[in-house]
């Protein structure tokens, strides 16, 4: 598998059309805290999907193409 399945702080920037790595980092940790997981466990796409409304398959093709 490509890329794996976590979401990382810069697949947030590409989604959300940041160009300031600490802005999609704040964002990131908004959603890491909004689904109660601890900072040191990552957040996988699926969650950041569930999270944001977003359809699983479209992002997770969208975040492998940019890999």
């Amino acid at each position: 598998m490509v890329g794996g399945i976590f979401i990382t702080v810069n697949d947030v920037q590409v989604l959300l059309g940041c160009e300031r790595y600490a802005t999609a980092w704040a964002y990131y940790n908004s959603v890491r805290d909004a689904i109660n997981k601890k900072h040191s466990k990552k957040i996988t796409i699926k969650e950041f999907c569930e999270y944001e409304d977003l359809e699983f398959e479209y992002i997770w093709k969208l975040l492998r193409v940019n890999k």
